[in-house]
């Protein structure tokens, strides 16, 4: 899995521009470090590799929006209030479902950790 190919495609899931996603390229190096350790086989066809990509972009999405979603802002000034929304959140949630489940023949995600709890 290339980080170009990773990044390329964090960059069409979340919308960022290339400045702003420089900022958060650790987490992405390390959802590809994850997933190359938990790859089930080694020799990969191009189809797969994109497949791998594609997942790992959606779960650094993810991550990435349960991090900026600690720091969410909410101003009110009168009758107008502005907020983050968590939608964002929820939506990341659900596309990397998707995707993981896409490619659960290719990688072991025996991992229950890392998940959001709401009260």
């Amino acid at each position: 899995m290339s980080l170009k190919d990773v990044l390329d495609r964090f960059a069409l899931v979340s919308g960022l521009e290339q400045e702003e996603i420089s900022k958060w390229v650790f987490i992405i190096l390390d959802c590809i470090k994850y997933f190359e350790k938990n790859l089930r086989k080694e020799d990969l066809t191009q189809d797969e590799k994109n497949r791998l990509s594609y997942a790992c972009a959606t779960f650094a999405y993810y991550k990435y929006s349960l991090c900026k979603s600690a720091h969410a802002h909410s101003i009110k000034a009168g009758d107008v209030q502005i907020s983050e929304s968590s939608d964002m959140i929820e939506n990341a949630s659900q596309l990397w479902q998707i995707q993981k489940d896409e490619v659960s023949d290719l990688v072991d995600f025996g991992f229950s950790g890392f998940m959001r709890v709401s009260v």
